[in-house]
């Protein structure tokens, strides 16, 4: 099928070029380059066939060369760890481009549906917010534009070029990826790259490659509505595919709304995108960017105040893959933020998309640290059960959190179920277990709706909008993170979890 690509507007800038050599789109003045000990890679056209295209960045250690095969080049520029700014010379018989005022720090790419794209200007205190964000003149970003390709796209089309920070286009970009490139500079004290490419209402498999595709169950999602494109890799080909040679550190994923009629598929496909972008990001950028790089994700929020069970909590479970946190055991290097407590019901933007983006931020933050960035004393994760234990009477549970070492804040008695002996599935409703007792480190719930049954599953905070905002009923004392879903089978007789 030939490619179908809708485009607003093309924003493509080259730097400052002369003749016919071309840097890629996405390398502009003003922009941040990966940070060593990663090599950032530049790639782009020349018409002269085996010419040396040869870049230096302006006081920074040797230049770095390529040749010029079918009318492409690419290379890896040294390590550099001081941040700049630098100018970046690239040079052949074709021409010369030169990039000014670049900065080398870490390279994030955020990704995703709606609230991924909500803009700054939506969030809670926008006003402050911006006022703040302008000053931070080393976190800099730029945005894909919208397109949609049936076939992948060399070359990527531009919404916003690389800029430093301004009213004007931060009250554009996405909240929830500049707010944790914010808090997480705090930490690293050096610059931030941010790659803006998103599009509300699109399912997980519109930004998936065909090898990811194919891994998994077929999905049919309907009519596509004409805001949001649903194809399979209709996304990936437009707004990611191209960007896989460039050196990135990590990426963020917002994502999963759409997907929710489908949440036993989603385990599969979460998986299997993140894995193929990390082997084709790691092979095209000649292994600069890290084969299991860092993925960070926020799990779905809430939606109304309706209290109904929904396809929100099983999807949930399946972003974990079935464990309830993350990084896991099937998935390396993945960190998330838990995002169900925090929901705004009168958002004047739909309640699907609740402002308190500054929240899911800086959880997101306490996760990186520790599993992208090794900062191993930064407690990332809420509170999470680690043996049930089931009463002599067999009318209650005591579910201990944390092998015992959770200093838990309990704030309401609700959001406890149990499902008895052969009456269990995620989607319908469950008999209420509510607390009657709790420790520092364990909760007991009252197990007596299920009889002379066996408790077959506890699960916790099972439903589409669980509590209200920062309400839900455990959370750890410490660093006010919440204990997320869980669907978690009762051992007979009660013991260790999994």
């Amino acid at each position: 099928m030939a490619a179908l690509v809708f485009l607003a507007c093309v924003g493509i800038i080259f730097g400052h070029a002369h003749g016919a050599l071309k840097l890629a789109s996405y390398y502009s003045d003003h922009m941040v380059l990966q940070r060593g000990p990663q090599q950032a890679v530049l790639w782009g056209n020349a018409d002269t066939e085996g010419d040396t295209v040869t870049a230096q960045v302006i006081g920074q250690g040797s230049a770095a060369t390529s040749k010029v095969q079918n009318g492409k080049w690419k290379l890896k520029l040294p390590a550099i760890t001081n941040p700049g700014p630098f100018t970046v010379d690239v040079k052949s018989r074709d021409g010369h481009v030169t990039l000014h005022d670049v900065l080398f720090g870490d390279v994030w790419l955020c990704s995703g549906q709606s609230n991924m794209e909500f803009e700054m200007k939506k969030v809670m205190n926008t006003s402050t917010e911006i006022q703040k964000g302008v000053t931070l003149k080393t976190i800099r970003y730029m945005k894909t534009q919208w397109a949609k390709s049936n076939t992948p796209v060399e070359d990527l089309q531009i919404g916003q070029p690389w800029t430093v920070p301004t009213e004007a286009t931060l009250k554009e970009f996405s909240a929830v990826c500049y707010l944790y490139a914010e808090y997480l500079q705090s930490h690293l004290n050096y610059p931030i790259g941010l790659i803006g490419s998103y599009w509300g209402g699109t399912p997980i498999e519109a930004w998936s490659p065909p090898e990811a595709i194919r891994s998994c169950p077929v999905v049919t999602h309907g009519t596509e509505p004409d805001c949001c494109p649903h194809a399979p890799q209709i996304l990936w080909n437009a707004k990611i595919y191209a960007l896989r040679a460039m050196t990135i550190y990590g990426a963020v994923w917002y994502q999963g709304e759409t997907n929710a009629d489908h949440t036993t598929e989603y385990n599969c496909q979460q998986k299997a995108m993140i894995r193929e972008w990390r082997a084709q990001f790691n092979r095209e950028s000649m292994g600069q960017t890290r084969a299991d790089f860092p993925f960070g994700y926020v799990q779905l929020g809430a939606i109304d105040d309706k209290g109904y069970v929904g396809g929100f909590p099983a999807l949930r479970w399946s972003q974990t893959a079935n464990h309830g946190y993350s990084p896991n055991s099937d998935q390396h290097n993945v960190f998330m933020a838990v995002a169900m407590d925090l929901p705004d019901f009168t958002s004047p933007h739909g309640a699907i998309h609740p402002r308190y983006k500054q929240e899911v931020a800086q959880r997101l933050v306490m996760s990186a640290l520790n599993v992208a960035y090794g900062h191993k004393g930064v407690k990332f994760q809420g509170p999470f059960p680690t043996k049930i234990l089931t009463s002599s009477s067999g009318n209650s549970l005591t579910i201990e959190f944390d092998a015992g070492s959770a200093q838990l804040d309990i704030r309401n008695t609700h959001g406890f179920e149990i499902c008895c002996s052969g009456g269990c599935n995620m989607f319908n409703n469950a008999v209420a277990a509510p607390i009657t007792a709790h420790s520092q480190s364990s909760v007991t719930v009252d197990s007596s709706g299920c009889g002379s049954q066996h408790v077959q599953v506890v699960r916790y905070a099972w439903r589409t909008s669980p509590c209200h905002l920062l309400q839900c009923a455990v959370y750890d004392s410490i660093t006010g993170l919440p204990a997320p879903t869980f669907y978690l089978t009762v051992p007979e007789g009660g013991g260790l979890i999994g």
